[in-house]
């Protein structure tokens, strides 16, 4: 188990450390970007693999989100290649 625990610290701390040098690299609007893509995974993940509740105010609230990130990064694509 002493073993065990040990890797576990490991085993966090890994990714972390490639998160953090990947970010690095990364321009800030594009990393707050991708933020969003893992929330969104788990929420899609809830309703069609685990039959969450899903009504007309989720799928609005979902849409208004992913439609503000396409306007903004139709607009950020515009202002770099400017």
């Amino acid at each position: 188990m002493d073993i065990l625990l040990a890797f576990a610290g490991v085993v966090t701390a890994l990714p972390l450390l490639w998160f953090n040098n990947a970010a690095r690299r990364l321009r800030l609007a594009t990393l707050g970007f991708l933020q969003y893509i893992t929330p969104s995974m788990h929420f899609l993940l809830a309703v069609a693999v685990y039959r969450e509740g899903f009504t007309t105010d989720h799928l609005i609230t979902f849409l208004c989100i992913w439609s503000a990130l396409i306007i903004y990064s139709i607009d950020t694509a515009k202002r770099s290649s400017a």
